[in-house]
């Protein structure tokens, strides 16, 4: 028996009940029973809704791997174009990204704003030797250190 199945039994009871003496009772139990019916109609609707985002969850899916698929085959038709062997750029990208680290700790430099505390890196070949630091957390300008 289903919830909602439950819940019409339950009214049903009441119903049969007839009167009580203490009515205030009778609508305690009605008011409940009419409380578990909202609720078990909310579960329902959402079930419906869940199932909804389901189906456009898997149909997004189908279409990414589709997308996928077709994006590796216009990577291989590039690289036989260009006379890659398609699949080697990766270990470059890989060692690229390491001089990348390397090159942005040597050239960038870390401050911190003495009005806010904000931290940030700056590369010091773009600014003058007197010229002041903005801070981007709070844009009050502030003199470089001097390392």
């Amino acid at each position: 028996m289903s919830a909602r199945e439950k819940i019409a039994y339950l009214k049903g009871l009441l119903d049969g009940l007839g009167p009580v003496k203490d009515e205030g009772q009778n609508k305690i139990f009605a008011g409940l029973v009419d409380a578990l019916d909202a609720l078990s109609q909310e579960v329902a609707d959402q079930g419906v809704l869940i199932e909804e985002q389901r189906e456009l969850y898997e149909d997004l899916a189908d279409d990414c791997a589709l997308l996928d698929e077709d994006l590796d085959s216009l990577e291989r038709a590039f690289a036989e174009c260009s006379g890659e062997v398609y699949g080697d750029e990766e270990d470059d990208e890989d060692d690229d990204e390491v001089e990348d680290e390397d090159a942005f700790d040597e050239s960038c430099l870390s401050e911190t704003c003495s009005s806010c505390g904000y931290v940030f890196y700056y590369q010091p070949e773009e600014y003058e030797e007197d010229e002041a630091l903005q801070c981007p957390g709070c844009g009050k300008e502030f003199p470089r250190q001097n390392r």
